[in-house]
């Protein structure tokens, strides 16, 4: 990491010329920096801009501004000015290989129309330093040429997100890495952007959506976090290919949708999350060729989420496949003859087509006493419950809350 101290950057900024580059030696430059034209800053990967916890490190206030290759680091912590490692206000700006750390939010883009984050890595202001003097009690860190002191763990209501999303449109995030922040990405009011290859880890909501409309996911990664996403209050999304495992906690699932409609779901992993995939009045979704695998509840389905189609689906070493809090036959478990795997060790299927003739009935025999009483899981398993889903299989029972997949299939075929 560069060490030299150079001084202030925004005399140099101002000089260059609309449409310019600035490629700035290794060495450790003062925020914060304010861009007003178009312009590209370039730091090769060994120059450091440091905010010195005030502000925003960097503020882009025209469009066609690139911002490449940067060591942003030590915004200032106010969540009501929203400081970020760069906060862009203008349109067309293109972020990518930069490295943000310590920064109350990463990257947070604010009413902007076209913009390009690629390939960034976002470390959050996991630690909160101040100035001190007395360095026998508290410890020292030596920080750009100041004394600085960790006074101890921020709270995660406290830190910001990783990428920030306000009010804007026509958004690429890709391939960045986003890590102890509040939300590793944050939409509000965001419409028609892409969201792809990107990885979220140890942060409290992997993906927190809200308010905004089509857009696309795929190809992401989160893991580790107290939920993976939390999509609500949107439609027309396509989410493709990501993978929600390894969020674990009393309350945490890989994604929940509340209050998605018209989307599809498709080749999704949700594997060991306390709860799989959670829905809640959610409407006319697809949900097609995931797999749901190694959860305690592997979907969880409220009875306000209706009119959605299943199939093709592999739900496998769950222990709990389905939970259902109202009627499960508001919903559609097949499609063209097509239904979903449930993990069976063996379907009748006498014709060899991959499709069983009877349908399975996935029972929900524990759902609502769970909510009220989690002790009771510790009868799931037990001889008498599955003596309850045998008898129901073969003979619904009445009264028992059933999703029923009229063409399940084989495990050996798609």
């Amino acid at each position: 990491m560069a060490s030299t101290v150079v001084g202030s950057l925004q005399a140099r900024v101002d000089a260059v010329p609309e449409g310019g580059t600035l490629v700035l030696d290794s060495g450790t430059y003062e925020g914060p920096l304010r861009i007003d034209k178009a312009m590209t800053i370039d730091g090769k990967s060994k120059a450091v801009i440091d905010g010195k916890r005030s502000g925003s490190v960097i503020t882009v206030n025209a469009p066609g501004v690139r911002i490449r290759n940067l060591y942003v680091r030590n915004s200032g912590l106010s969540l009501e000015e929203d400081d970020a490692g760069i906060l862009v206000r203008a349109d067309r700006a293109v972020l990518e290989g930069n490295r943000i750390e310590s920064c109350l939010h990463g990257i947070y883009l604010k009413k902007v129309t076209i913009a390009e984050v690629r390939g960034n890595t976002i470390v959050g202001a996991a630690t909160e330093l101040a100035r001190t003097s007395d360095v026998l009690s508290t410890g020292l860190d030596f920080d750009g040429g100041d004394l600085l002191c960790a006074v101890g763990e921020l709270d995660v209501n406290r830190r910001g997100n990783g990428i920030h999303a306000w009010n804007s449109r026509n958004v690429l995030l890709e391939e960045n890495v986003i890590s102890h922040t509040r939300d590793g990405i944050y939409f509000s009011f965001t419409d028609e952007s892409e969201v792809l290859g990107n990885r979220v880890t140890d942060c409290r909501y992997g993906l927190h959506y809200m308010y905004s409309d089509g857009n696309t996911f795929a190809r992401n990664r989160f893991s580790r976090n107290a939920a993976g996403a939390a999509l609500m209050y949107s439609g027309r999304l396509l989410v493709e290919g990501n993978e929600f495992s390894g969020n674990r906690g009393k309350r945490a699932y890989g994604a929940l949708l509340q209050s998605v409609d018209a989307s599809v779901l498709k080749d999704n992993r949700f594997i060991n999350n306390t709860v799989g995939l959670y829905s809640e009045n959610a409407q006319d979704n697809e949900l097609e060729d995931n797999v749901v695998g190694k959860n305690y509840i592997g979907y969880r389905i409220g009875g306000s989420s209706r009119g959605n189609r299943h199939f093709l689906n592999h739900f496998q070493q769950n222990i709990h496949n389905v939970e259902l809090a109202g009627e499960g036959k508001y919903n559609e478990w097949a499609v063209e003859g097509r239904g979903n795997r449930w993990g069976l060790s063996s379907v009748p299927d006498l014709d060899g087509d991959g499709v069983g003739e009877f349908p399975h009935r996935e029972s929900d025999l524990l759902g609502g006493l769970r909510q009220q009483f989690p002790i009771a899981g510790l009868l799931s398993g037990s001889p008498g419950l599955e003596l309850i889903r045998f008898i129901n299989e073969r003979s619904p029972i009445p009264g028992l809350r059933t999703v029923e997949d009229p063409h399940p299939l084989t495990n050996e075929h798609d």
